[in-house]
């Protein structure tokens, strides 16, 4: 969308959206799961706090507090950041795809499956983490030892998640795997037509500081001959990309949360094999 074709009213809708989704995520007993609904099923055998709904509820969670902080941005400092804002918009995009990866599992072994990984792959991060802080010659001694009673922690953690796998019937060498989000991103656009992939890519090119990305995306500003050579050219947002942006953030979000309560409405009789996203034509409403 162009600076134009942005109205007073689009950001109106946008605030009352966002003032709405970030109230859920702070409400404890929101997004509660029906006595005999998809993911109410998914819940047996799972480890606590680690069922598909506690993942999928986590992730919309942190997808939500990374686009308010990128909305912050623009409602309340009044800094439309080129930098700051897409970065943002891209943890949202990737933590609400994650979410919207484990809930397009095949059936419920394809579900558990995922938020296991999902869970696994903290841990196992985490347990390299601590290991290089505890190896840190600079580090206090006492920093070094909680580092390597955290390092094992999080090992023993990675394997009660294997066994759990196996207690489960599930492949345990699909839960122990290294998750590739870019991956899961790509599988979640194949099965909703979706754009999480390649919204994320054009966020992670600002992330990581690629000149692509702000000559692709931004407004020209100027060009500047520098003092002894070398061209400084400059871009930056008009409000209606800024819009755009976070656009894409809510869509992500809205995606996650609608397939999110599909699951958690009662679906009596629904048997262990059904799955929430079978495919584009079954996409759940964005006002879900």
């Amino acid at each position: 969308m162009t600076e134009d074709q942005i109205h007073k009213e689009d950001w109106e809708h946008l605030d009352a959206w966002m003032r709405k989704i970030q109230h859920l995520s702070l409400d404890k007993s929101a997004y509660p799961l029906a006595a005999k609904s998809v993911l109410a099923g998914d819940e047996r055998g799972m480890p606590v706090g680690v069922s598909v709904a506690a993942v999928a509820r986590s992730l919309l969670d942190a997808a939500v507090d990374d686009l308010a902080s990128a909305y912050a941005l623009v409602s309340e400092a009044d800094r439309l950041s080129p930098v700051g804002l897409p970065t943002l918009v891209r943890g949202t995009i990737e933590l609400a795809g994650l979410g919207m990866w484990v809930l397009t599992g095949q059936g419920r072994h394809g579900r558990q499956e995922r938020a296991l990984r999902v869970a696994h792959d903290s841990h196992f991060n985490a347990s390299k983490f601590f290991e290089q802080v505890a190896l840190d010659p600079v580090a206090p001694a006492h920093v070094q030892q909680e580092s390597r009673d955290a390092a094992a922690d999080n090992k023993s953690r990675c394997q009660t998640l294997a066994e759990d796998a196996v207690r489960l019937g599930l492949k345990k060498t699909r839960v122990t795997a290294k998750l590739d989000r870019t991956a899961a991103l790509k599988e979640v656009d194949q099965a909703r037509e979706t754009a999480f992939f390649s919204n994320w890519q054009l966020c992670s090119g600002f992330a990581h500081g690629l000149a692509w990305a702000p000559q692709f995306f931004h407004r020209k500003l100027y060009s500047y001959e520098m003092e002894g050579g070398g061209t400084l050219t400059g871009r930056t947002f008009d409000t209606g990309r800024a819009f755009t942006v976070l656009h894409w953030g809510r869509r992500a979000i809205d995606e996650l949360n609608g397939t999110f309560a599909a699951g958690r409405m009662p679906a009596p009789g629904t048997s262990s094999a059904a799955s929430l996203v079978s495919g584009p034509k079954n996409k759940i409403p964005m006002n879900s």
